[in-house]
C-alpha cells in the first residue's frame, strides 16, 4: 500500500496517510477507502494533525500544486512603489523540484551580497521603505512630510544611483547640493536623516551591508534670529483683535470665528490643536482646556477618492508634551464664551455652520481678510502661526523662563524652544541684566 501511494500523482506525502491510517483505520474496507480519498485529490489529514504541523516562517515561501498537477514556489522579496507584493515565482515538474529552485534562490541572495537588493536604485529602495516600514509608525501628517522629503531633497540628486553603487560621498554631494541651493538646516537633516533610517533598517534587516549615511557631515546649524520669527507687535495687536470680533449694526459678527484670533493669541495653542478642541475636553468652571485632539489636512489615499486632500482628526498631538491641560486667561476665556452664543456647543469648539470641522486653510483666510480690514501694509500680512509667535514673545516680556514657556507651547523639549526663541530670550536677559543697575 506504501508503494502505491508513493508512485501516485497525488499531493499528500505517504506519511500523512500512514498516520491517519494508523489512528482510524481499524479494518481493511477503511483502508481502501483513504486510499481512494487521496488518489481524488482529498486530504485526510484530521485536525489534530494539521493543527501541529509546524507554522513556516513569515517570507520563507509557499509551494503549492497547481490544478495541471506541476508545482508553484512563491516567495515574496519586498513590495512594489504602490505597496503591492513583490512575489517571485518558480515552477517545476515535482514539489522537489520547486524546493531546489526556492532554496537556490534565497542561497543566492546571501551569497552574492543581496545583490537583487542591490540592483535597485535608491528610489526603488527608499519607497519601498517608504511605504513597508514607515506607514506602521507614522501619523499620516508625519507620513506626508517624509514623503515630501523622499520627492524633493532625495529623489533628484542620488534616486537614479542602484543601491550598489551608493556611497558616502554621493550623499554628502547632495547635502552640499541642498545647502548650495539655499534649503534651510532642517530640510537638509529631514534628508539626511531619512537616509540614515532607511538603511541603518536595511542592516538590521540584511537587505543592505553598508550604511552610506556615516561619515556624512551636515552643515552648520544656524539657529534662526527673532527677526525671521514672525509675531505681531502690541500695535498691530490693538488693530487686529477689535477688528476679528467686530459686529454689523444688525448684531451679526463680520467675522463668524473671529474670536478665534484672541484664542489663538492668548493661548498659543497650535491651529491644528486649536481646530481639534472639543467641548467635552474644555472645562469652563476652572477655565482649563486639555489638548488631546489635532485636526490635519492629509493626502487622500483613499482608494477611488474624489479629492486629493482630506481633513482628518488625529487621536494624538505632535508630541507626548503636546497633550496638555492649558490654564485660560480672562481674554482666552471670554473668547469660548463668545464662540458658545455664536456656533453652540456642538463637538468641536469652532466648526462651521452646518457642524462640520474647520481646516487650517480657512483660519489662514480669516486672519488675512482681518489684517487687510484693519490696513495691515503686505509684509505684515502674517499668518495664523504668528499668534503662536507673538504668545511665547509676550511671555518672554513678561519675564517668564524658557521652561514655562516651553512646556506653554507643548513643546518636546526645552531645546526646541531656546533654539527657535534664542534672541528673544536674550533680550530678556540684557534687560534683566540692565534692570539691577537701579537695586
Amino acid at each position: 500500500m506504501e508503494m502505491l501511494v508513493n508512485n501516485s500523482l497525488v499531493h499528500n506525502d505517504t506519511i500523512h496517510f500512514k498516520v491517519y491510517c494508523n489512528k482510524h483505520c481499524n479494518k481493511p474496507l477503511q483502508i481502501i477507502m483513504a486510499y481512494i480519498t487521496i488518489c481524488l485529490g482529498g486530504d485526510i489529514m484530521d485536525k489534530e494533525y494539521r493543527s501541529k504541523r509546524p507554522k513556516k516562517d513569515h517570507g520563507s515561501g509557499s509551494i503549492t500544486q497547481r490544478k495541471d498537477k506541476t508545482w508553484t514556489a512563491r516567495i515574496q522579496i519586498g513590495n512594489k512603489q504602490n505597496g503591492k507584493p513583490n512575489i517571485k515565482a518558480f515552477y517545476g515538474k515535482t514539489e522537489a523540484e520547486v524546493k531546489r529552485k526556492l532554496k537556490n534562490f534565497k542561497q543566492e541572495i546571501q551569497k552574492n551580497d543581496f545583490i537583487v537588493v542591490q540592483k535597485t536604485t535608491v528610489q526603488q529602495y527608499m519607497g519601498n521603505w517608504l511605504i513597508t516600514v514607515k506607514k506602521n509608525t507614522l501619523k499620516p501628517k508625519s507620513y506626508d512630510r517624509l514623503e515630501t522629503t523622499l520627492k524633493y531633497q532625495i529623489y533628484p540628486y542620488i534616486g537614479n544611483l542602484q543601491i550598489s553603487a551608493l556611497t558616502s560621498d554621493d550623499v554628502q554631494t547632495m547635502i552640499n547640493q541642498l545647502r548650495d541651493e539655499g534649503k534651510s538646516y532642517s530640510t537638509i537633516k529631514k534628508a539626511y536623516d531619512a537616509v540614515n533610517e532607511c538603511f541603518r533598517t536595511g542592516i538590521i534587516k540584511k537587505s543592505v551591508i553598508t550604511n552610506p549615511a556615516l561619515g556624512v557631515t551636515l552643515p552648520s546649524n544656524i539657529k534662526k534670529r527673532s527677526s525671521d520669527i514672525k509675531y505681531f507687535t502690541k500695535d498691530e495687536i490693538d488693530r487686529l483683535i477689535p477688528v476679528a470680533t467686530s459686529i454689523y449694526q444688525n448684531g451679526n459678527s463680520v467675522f463668524r470665528l473671529g474670536y478665534i484670533i484672541p484664542f489663538g493669541l492668548h493661548t498659543g495653542l497650535r491651529i491644528g490643536e486649536i481646530l481639534g478642541l472639543k467641548w467635552a475636553n474644555v472645562d469652563m468652571d476652572n477655565m482649563t482646556a486639555t489638548v488631546t485632539d489635532t485636526l490635519a489636512v492629509v493626502k487622500n489615499r483613499d482608494k477611488d477618492a474624489e479629492t486629493k486632500y482630506k481633513l482628518i482628526e488625529q487621536t494624538s498631538t505632535k508630541s507626548i508634551s503636546g497633550q496638555r491641560t492649558i490654564e485660560l486667561n480672562s481674554i482666552a476665556y471670554n473668547a469660548l464664551l463668545q464662540i458658545k452664543e455664536i456656533t453652540g456647543e456642538g463637538i468641536y469648539v469652532f466648526e462651521s455652520k452646518n457642524k462640520k470641522p474647520i481646516t487650517p486653510k480657512n483660519m489662514d483666510r480669516l486672519i488675512r481678510n482681518a489684517e487687510v480690514r484693519a490696513q495691515f501694509p503686505e509684509d505684515r500680512m502674517l499668518g495664523f502661526h504668528a499668534l503662536r509667535h507673538t504668545f511665547a514673545s509676550m511671555l518672554f516680556a513678561k519675564g517668564a523662563d524658557v521652561k514655562t514657556v516651553s512646556e506653554a507651547l507643548g513643546h518636546s523639549s526645552v531645546k526646541i524652544t531656546y533654539d527657535i526663541y534664542i534672541h528673544l530670550i536674550n533680550d530678556q536677559q540684557k534687560k534683566a541684566v540692565k534692570a539691577i543697575e537701579d537695586f
